[in-house]
């Protein structure tokens, strides 16, 4: 029987798995990321919140989840794991839930109390530095090294740091100077700290460099990943003669940080110089009414759609496969979870040049990179880009084949992989 290659590459994969041993300690993750209970006693999570968790059990044999939960009637947008096979086994800690500073504070020796049981009861934390209003990492590791657990953070984000150029209060340059100082202190006392960038771990983990490691969070599924066959037959039908107009797809939040507002400009520059360019907004945010004024703007050549929201999906993969390029102006040194998923869709990326994004971007290889916050530099790019459609073609091919290594599973094989070897070398 003749095996192609994609279902050889799934078979290895799944083989090299099963070299790689459950982990039996007694597992603890405290996040910020909040569960809500009904009347009946179900309990529901965020359906991407769901699916992750849901890998961690597939080597995590003792779990225990600690997060706040809200009592209300069943969430619209939530599924119920109550009844949920693979979360039979796993024993949640029912945080407070407060809805402001004072609330937070009010509650904290309730949640201290409950957290210095549950460490007191484990053989590995697990924490982060972000979440509103308090990171549990900050009240995690002080408790864990107290009681001399081994102890995992996980750093996939840093929304404490100031954006770029933006004016601020004081408040808020405290409150962004005291978060880096405690957030260092938390990567230093950690056992084990996993990365999503490097930037993260040269800024925060200033000793013992053998305890930090860069693991990027992606959450594209193999069957997501479309066949060279299919990308071939797509690509072929978006430069084909009739194609007249570059496509590219911005999807996000509308904020600053996002940089939508370096692409409206940048749109302005390639109208006035009569650039034909497609360009679809997909996401919602606080700008959104402000990217519709400036696009009333636009008289020539570019032509912008709003396409509200869309659930992350089926059909959100299928409507990626419509576009020659994603763009990802950022602002911030975050790792947008978009450039994983463009990839998965054999689509290039043209994103600014910031720590996160030149981490997963290799450049003129799987994308471009230009100037960050340069509205002139993103239009010349696009103007490049328009013309060389045959280039990102090329580039959504060398994506496809980088997305196989990038997806949800190899994300968690590799912390898998890492937390054995740590875990040997700590004799826990």
């Amino acid at each position: 029987m003749q095996v192609n290659s994609k279902t050889s590459e799934k078979l290895e994969k799944k083989q090299a798995l099963e070299f790689l041993k459950p982990i039996t300690k007694r597992y603890l993750m405290v996040m910020n990321i909040r569960s809500t209970c009904d009347e009946k006693g179900d309990r529901y999570l965020d359906p991407m919140w769901a699916k992750d968790l849901a890998e961690h059990f597939k080597y995590l044999k003792d779990f225990t989840l600690a997060s706040p939960c809200q009592q209300e009637t069943s969430p619209e947008n939530g599924i119920a794991v109550t009844h949920e096979p693979s979360f039979s086994n796993v024993e949640f800690i029912d945080l407070p839930c407060p809805d402001s500073y004072k609330d937070a504070i009010l509650t904290l020796p309730a949640t201290v109390a409950k957290l210095w049981s549950a460490i007191g009861s484990s053989d590995i934390v697990h924490s982060c530095v972000t979440g509103w209003p308090i990171p549990m990492g900050w009240l995690v590791t002080p408790i864990a090294l107290i009681q001399g657990k081994f102890y995992v953070l996980v750093v996939e984000s840093a929304p404490w740091r100031l954006e770029p150029g933006k004016t601020v209060k004081i408040k808020d340059r405290i409150i962004a100077y005291v978060s880096e100082i405690v957030n260092r202190w938390c990567v230093n006392n950690a056992n084990l700290t996993i990365f999503t960038q490097s930037e993260y771990q040269q800024s925060l983990l200033t000793k013992r460099q053998e305890r930090g490691h860069i693991i990027h969070a992606s959450w594209i599924d193999e069957e997501n990943i479309i066949s060279e066959a299919d990308a071939a037959q797509i690509w072929y039908r978006k430069i084909s003669p009739s194609t007249k107009k570059l496509k590219l797809l911005f999807a996000g939040r509308l904020e600053s940080s996002k940089g939508v507002l370096v692409l409206m400009q940048a749109m302005k520059i390639l109208d006035d110089k009569n650039i034909a360019v497609n360009l679809d907004i997909l996401g919602d945010g606080s700008l959104l009414n402000q990217c519709k004024t400036l696009n009333n703007q636009l008289q020539k050549s570019v032509n912008i759609q709003f396409l509200g929201t869309l659930p992350y999906g089926k059909e959100f993969f299928r409507l990626l496969q419509e576009y020659h390029a994603v763009v990802v102006p950022n602002l911030s040194n975050e790792q947008p979870r978009i450039v994983y998923d463009a990839y998965s869709q054999a689509v290039p990326v043209l994103a600014s040049n910031t720590d996160g994004l030149r981490d997963c971007i290799q450049n003129h290889t799987t994308g471009v990179i230009a100037n960050s916050n340069d509205p002139v530099a993103l239009a010349d790019l696009i103007e490049w880009s328009a013309q060389n459609l045959s280039a990102l073609q090329t580039m959504g091919k060398a994506s496809l084949q980088q997305a196989h290594s990038m997806t949800h599973q190899e994300m968690h094989r590799s912390r898998w992989q890492l937390l054995l070897n740590m875990l040997d070398l700590s004799k826990v």
